[in-house]
């Protein structure tokens, strides 16, 4: 429970980009699709993020 309102956190200070593009990534199936080395991401403070 605390990872998930450590992810909402984030998700409400910050906008989050990804590096690489879809073509970029080695997906790999199963249950779920993965991509094959994890995703890079940039994250970028939102304007109003000190507001809470």
């Amino acid at each position: 429970m605390e990872e998930k309102a450590l992810l909402a956190l984030i998700l409400r200070r910050f906008w989050v980009e990804s590096c690489q593009k879809a073509e970029e990534l080695g997906i790999t199936g199963g249950l779920i699709l993965r991509p094959n080395n994890g995703i890079w991401i940039k994250l970028k403070r939102r304007q109003n993020a000190g507001s809470e």
